[in-house]
């Protein structure tokens, strides 16, 4: 089956519209995650990109070794990688399905796996900045608290 067939299927999977693949690409943003979906050069497989979102500025080794942890230990991604785009610095979660010979429900259920571990990650980086911006002003704290020799506010022997 060729790409805009498949890709025409899975966009009726999602109740989307209209939706065309130009000159080989499909773009498209689920709940609000931007995405393209393009043909390889050789024509045998659609490479997805979804675009997760900036980095957050608090915690950035933290968060940074939770990505590569992830990538590592695949179930972190199920095998699709994350890395950072070079033109934007944002996070893209990235991966490829070779789509020859493939029924349409199965190209619509990888491609569904795809979009849910997009919408993960884009969670976990929405939820990890707010942890991390308190975990800093705790560290922020215990640091001055520790000048002072405390490290920790409560009672002190006399």
């Amino acid at each position: 089956m060729e790409l805009e067939q498949l890709m025409s299927a899975f966009a009726e999977n999602l109740g989307i519209d209209g939706l065309a693949v130009n000159d080989g690409t499909c773009s498209m943003t689920i709940d609000d995650i931007p995405m393209e979906f393009t043909e390889s050069p050789d024509g045998l497989a659609v490479i997805g990109a979804a675009a997760i979102g900036i980095p957050p500025p608090e915690k950035p080794d933290t968060f940074n070794r939770m990505l590569l942890e992830a990538n590592t230990q695949l179930y972190g991604t199920q095998g699709i990688a994350l890395g950072i785009s070079p033109d934007s610095g944002e996070i893209i979660l990235l991966g490829g399905l070779p789509f020859q010979g493939l029924e349409m429900k199965e190209f619509c259920k990888a491609l569904d796996e795809f979009v849910n571990k997009a919408e993960e990650w884009h969670e976990t980086l929405e939820n990890f900045r707010p942890a991390a911006a308190e975990a800093a002003t705790r560290d922020e704290e215990a640091s001055r608290l520790g000048r002072f020799g405390m490290t920790a506010p409560g009672f002190m022997s006399v």
